[in-house]
């Protein structure tokens, strides 16, 4: 690996789980990679330090949409299509018919940790330039008013990674990364699980 990293990115790696109810272990069922959206570069700004300075901590990244489709038949794929790095809440706010959204808060605090082959880049004090934050699925009503439920044959088939800078007015959520996942990895909710949700996201 050279010495220096001349191709300055930031990308990102989510994982689907099974989550038991009873005992909490995960089962993996997946795992692809995400989109970086354009208004990354606006959480990155304010965290950074655009004033007002009241505003810094508040665009941290805390929470994950989780899009899900209502099936009669659980085999069924969702066709999600493509997407731009333009999409933002707007597309949230206009899902109608079968397909909603959960926005669910971060469970724990993300860990940090560092991407392999940068230890020697870094001070000893810095070895961070990787988070990890995890979700599960929660509630039973998506943000549009469509049941969310293994009765209804929830399907979850995309996320996006968030910032909620005022979480009870989601007008002012932030979009930083999404993914539609790959038909492999679209996931139905089952009656005694919930769906976890892994998003690494790598500074390098």
């Amino acid at each position: 690996m050279a010495a220096d990293k001349v191709n300055n990115h930031v990308r990102g790696y989510v994982s689907v789980w099974r989550v038991d109810d009873a005992t909490g272990e995960k089962t993996l069922l997946g795992a692809q990679p995400n989109q970086i959206q354009y208004t990354w570069g606006f959480l990155a700004a304010k965290q950074l330090g655009y004033r007002p300075q009241a505003d810094r901590l508040n665009y941290h990244i805390s929470a994950m949409y989780i899009e899900f489709e209502n099936q009669d038949d659980p085999e069924t794929p969702v066709a999600a299509g493509s997407f731009g790095r333009d999409l933002g809440k707007n597309y949230y706010n206009a899902l109608t018919g079968d397909r909603d959204f959960l926005r669910v808060p971060m469970l724990v605090e993300p860990t940090g940790g560092i991407v392999s082959g940068y230890e020697s880049l870094l001070p000893q004090e810095q070895q961070i330039n990787k988070l990890t934050f995890f979700v599960q699925t929660a509630g039973m009503v998506g943000e549009n008013g469509l049941p969310f439920s293994s009765a209804q044959g929830s399907k979850v088939y995309a996320a996006a990674l968030v910032a909620t800078p005022v979480f009870s007015d989601k007008s002012k959520d932030v979009i930083f990364a999404r993914t539609v996942f790959d038909t492999a990895n679209q996931v139905t909710k089952e009656t005694s699980s919930q769906i976890g949700i892994t998003w690494e996201i790598a500074f390098e």
